[in-house]
């Protein structure tokens, strides 16, 4: 064992590796933690609680540069700060009627076109928000929402796990048997010594 003393550093350094990084590496990579941003044309829909200051925000929101669209509502409250890299609580604008629509002006048509009385919008540009008015007075400028979450349950993702599961078997199993190798072929040379 004096002749190798080095082997079993590297078989060692070999263990820790393969226990500490390679554990379903490709499988987790397919399920982690992924980006939903609003999609490039949002759709935004607007609409006010005639009873506090709240606003429901309706926007379409899409899952990094996939084909995974939805539409998304959350409830902006105008009392509290908004944060647009946090995921919002959304909800389901059905359950909530009577509210009252928030018109959404084009940006080409200028601030001078807003309505003196009630809500009104505008989007803005590159990044996907509005700014909301009322009664003529700015309010705020706010951020559809950017965030990270669970990656969507799709064919895809369904179909991908089992394949990305064997893979990971397979790279683990290859490297236990190269680790047993070398310490079998390590002790096979100590006994011809």
């Amino acid at each position: 064992m004096k002749r190798y003393p080095k082997l079993f550093q590297v078989v060692a350094v070999l263990l820790v590796v393969v226990l500490f990084t390679s554990g379903c590496t490709m499988t987790k990579e397919l399920w982690t933690d992924r980006l939903y941003h609003p999609h490039v044309r949002p759709r935004l829909q607007l609409a006010a609680s005639p009873e506090r200051p709240l606003v429901l925000v309706t926007y379409r929101e899409q899952f990094e540069k996939t084909k995974h669209i939805r539409m998304r509502s959350f409830w902006l409250d105008l009392a509290d700060r908004y944060e647009p890299y946090v995921k919002p609580n959304f909800i389901n604008p059905a359950d909530y009627p009577g509210l009252v629509s928030i018109p959404i002006l084009p940006v080409s048509q200028g601030t001078n076109s807003l309505p003196t009385t009630g809500y009104a919008a505008m989007e803005t540009a590159p990044k996907a928000g509005f700014e909301l008015w009322n009664d003529g007075n700015l309010l705020g400028r706010y951020y559809l929402p950017s965030y990270e979450g669970d990656a969507p349950i799709t064919t895809e993702t369904v179909v991908k796990t089992p394949l990305t599961l064997l893979a990971d078997g397979v790279v683990i199993t290859v490297v236990v048997v190269l680790v047993v190798a070398l310490v079998a072929g390590y002790a096979a040379a100590e006994n011809n010594h």
